[in-house]
């Protein structure tokens, strides 16, 4: 079955839920980290090395023990509700620690309530057994027998794939892909349509519930020459939830191409702006990256940008 995106609806959805907010005040970003099968530190130490270049974020870390006692476990409190916007890194993949449920429904009630949450790569494998967290993601690293897929036709219209059909979650090789944007969503605003993202991977047939669902990228499979989402938006009561796969960062990458990239760079920015509800800086820096090559700059440099 083949549905149409409305990309004015995606667009005045994502500023209407936001809350009305002073813009004068800081965003105060929660960046959650502690376990997972990438390097879940040099992780953190990336998006928070980009987003100090950006005035007017206040950034926290909030750690889960997952080496600590049973105590300082259930001990584990993060302040959603003291921040715009929450960026969720965890990753149980293969067998790793739980949150406590008290905070899965903190998390849940954070974005019903209007919060934004970015789903940070891995953190999107995470946690199936938890309905909600299916549910806010939209789409995530499943079996085959979980639940719908979504493929992208080229002119923009979306497909899905039901349980069953198709194959479970997986990715080729990482490669620099070609990315396409769907609609005029206000993070991508001068964006060019295409432009090649650095050493990424293709989630195919990425699974889910995928209810209120906006795709807003994609990039070919290079194997099965398939569409499939890059870059995703979910609906969650007031709140919205950003998903992609950008800004890998294995455990033997020292420094990342996929932070390098500058077209991520400049993305990472703007989805926390959006998230939180605040006018989204549509400057574009100079060097980024076209439709026939990505671009890379160290995550320490300073951007400069054209009008």
């Amino acid at each position: 079955m083949t549905y149409r995106i409305s990309c004015i609806l995606i667009c005045i959805f994502f500023s209407a839920c936001s809350s009305p907010v002073n813009e004068s005040d800081s965003i105060k970003v929660l960046i959650i980290d502690g376990f997972s099968n990438h390097d879940w530190q040099h992780t953190t130490h990336c998006i928070r090395s980009v987003l100090e270049k950006t005035e007017g974020l206040e950034i926290t870390i909030s750690t889960y023990p997952a080496d600590g006692t049973s105590e300082e476990q259930a001990a584990w409190n993060p302040r959603f509700s003291d921040h715009d916007v929450v960026i969720q890194t965890c990753n149980d993949l293969g067998g790793g620690p739980q949150w406590p449920r008290s905070i899965e429904e903190n998390l849940e009630t954070f974005v019903q309530d209007g919060g934004g949450l970015y789903v940070y790569h891995g953190g999107n494998n995470a946690f199936p057994h938890w309905e909600a967290y299916n549910q806010m993601i939209g789409l995530g690293w499943r079996d085959k027998d979980f639940g719908w897929a979504v493929t992208v036709n080229d002119d923009g219209s979306i497909t899905r794939i039901p349980a069953g059909e198709g194959d479970k979650t997986s990715h080729g090789p990482r490669f620099d892909a070609l990315l396409t944007r769907v609609g005029d969503h206000p993070i991508h605003n001068g964006f060019p349509s295409q432009w090649i993202a650095a050493d990424i991977e293709v989630y195919t047939y990425a699974r889910g519930p995928a209810e209120n669902l906006s795709v807003i990228s994609y990039a070919k499979d290079p194997k099965l020459e398939i569409n499939f989402p890059v870059e995703w938006m979910v609906a969650f009561g007031k709140g919205q939830v950003y998903n992609s796969t950008l800004g890998h960062v294995w455990k033997n990458q020292s420094e990342p191409m996929g932070i390098r990239c500058v077209g991520f760079q400049t993305l990472l920015p703007r989805i926390v702006q959006g998230l939180a509800g605040r006018e989204v800086d549509s400057s574009l820096p100079e060097d980024f990256p076209n439709h026939t090559s990505a671009r890379l700059r160290s995550y320490g440099e300073s951007i400069g940008h054209q009008r």
